[in-house]
């Protein structure tokens, strides 16, 4: 038995180092390193829906990622201190747990979906029998974390945090750290501007985030992802201009303002990306200023994964895919080369918001958004310069085309790359 534990925690402890740094949305601390059974059981029990989600879209190749986060709980619960008696059953099931969760990783890694689904269900299986051994309050124990410092935590609400005061919130685990297919919006966005838009002519926009249920959405109520709790991205009807800009909160809570200057005249499309702590998952709500939004279709569809701007050239691939084109509903790994007029690979790229580049991504749904970071985690020194590659992980979800923007910044300048993807079936 001890040699099937050893064996099981050495491939669970290789499983959860994988995702913390490959977060887009950082995990909090105690994630990883659960200080209580009541943290330990908190995050199995959110893994575990996160999991069950997953297998149910079919995404196996997220399983592996999201199931490991449960073996550092599993390690501490498999060391609690309990009565002789209720020993040998934690012995078990913790080490049928082990199993069980490298079982699950391993059929999704070579992708079978009937194997994942029965080992998840001995899995639960098996964690069923081992909450008998806590205490219900444990077993089912809310964790709150601040926001700003998630590694301040507590088991009971209306706690402040004791570094910024602010009020402690629910602890939430994402369920992709890629894509986030979308469900019940909980945050709504609203815009007003008080002058058409005109191309060339600066504008001022006032924007308001407000819950479904009317409530403000402050800034403190939303994850901090790549340095900011906001992005906005603003796309004309046909995607063939786009910005990224930043808004400043106003007086009144959940109120915003952004300015910017319009390569168009008439009306656009502005996508907020956020995640709010209370669900701790990805929104992109939208509204529409400057008039009557009437999508049209983009004025060039071909797939076009090379594009030259400001004297660099933008080349993107992706890796292990039949005639270069992506497929819809599998996560493939996409890169972009850069290189400079002479044709030398550029290794000068400069980090901004914690990254060498972001992606956007916007089907011609004109309700379909992807928001990519490169691999690897945060860049949290200035110093350092990157490329010529950038890699990324994307999920397409839909068969379609999408223009992607690649941003990056180089010597001093932000440029942005268009490209064209279809995506297939």
């Amino acid at each position: 038995m001890r040699r099937r534990l050893s064996a099981a925690f050495i491939l669970g402890f290789i499983l959860f180092l994988l995702p913390a740094s490959r977060a887009d949305v950082p995990l909090p601390p105690n994630v990883l390193d659960p200080g209580t059974t009541a943290e330990a059981w908190n995050v199995i029990r959110l893994s575990r829906a996160n999991v069950a989600r997953l297998l149910q879209e079919k995404r196996l190749s997220e399983v592996p990622e999201q199931i490991s986060l449960c073996s550092p709980s599993l390690r501490l619960l498999a060391r609690s201190t309990v009565p002789a008696e209720k020993r040998r059953l934690i012995d078990e099931q913790t080490t049928r747990a082990f199993s069980l969760v490298n079982s699950t990783a391993q059929s999704c890694m070579v992708r079978s979906q009937p194997d994942a689904d029965r080992a998840f269900a001995e899995l639960k299986s098996a964690l069923t029998r081992l909450e008998s051994v806590f205490e219900v309050s444990d077993v089912n124990a809310e964790i709150y974390c601040c926001p700003a410092h998630p590694e301040i935590i507590s088991t009971s609400s209306g706690v402040l945090c004791r570094k910024c005061s602010a009020s402690l919130r629910i602890r939430r685990i994402p369920y992709s750290f890629i894509y986030v297919t979308p469900g019940t919006p909980t945050i709504k966005l609203g815009l007003t501007s008080s002058a058409p838009l005109v191309a060339g002519r600066e504008a001022t926009v006032q924007m308001q985030l407000r819950t479904t249920g009317g409530a403000p959405a402050p800034e403190s109520d939303l994850l901090v992802v790549h340095t900011l709790p906001i992005h906005l991205f603003i796309i004309d009807p046909a995607l063939g201009s786009f910005q990224a800009v930043r808004p400043v909160p106003a007086a009144a809570a959940g109120d915003y303002s952004f300015k910017f200057t319009p390569s168009f005249s008439g009306p656009c499309r502005v996508w907020a990306d956020i995640v709010p702590a209370a669900t701790g998952l990805q929104e992109l709500p939208f509204a529409d200023i400057g008039g009557s939004f009437v999508p049209t279709a983009p004025k060039d569809t071909t797939h076009a994964p090379m594009t030259t701007v400001d004297g660099f050239t933008f080349e993107l691939t992706f890796a292990g895919v039949m005639g270069g084109l992506p497929q819809a509903r599998q996560i493939h790994l996409m890169r972009v080369r850069v290189t400079d007029a002479s044709g030398q690979p550029v290794q000068r790229l400069e980090p901004f918001m914690n990254a060498f580049a972001h992606v956007s991504g916007f089907y011609d749904d004109h309700q379909t958004v992807l928001s990519l970071h490169p691999v690897g985690g945060d860049i949290l020194r200035e110093d350092v310069r990157g490329g010529p590659y950038l890699g990324f992980k994307i999920y397409p979800p839909r068969a379609g085309f999408i223009r992607l923007y690649c941003q990056v910044r180089i010597d001093g300048h932000m440029i942005t790359a268009p490209f064209g993807v279809n995506v297939v079936e």
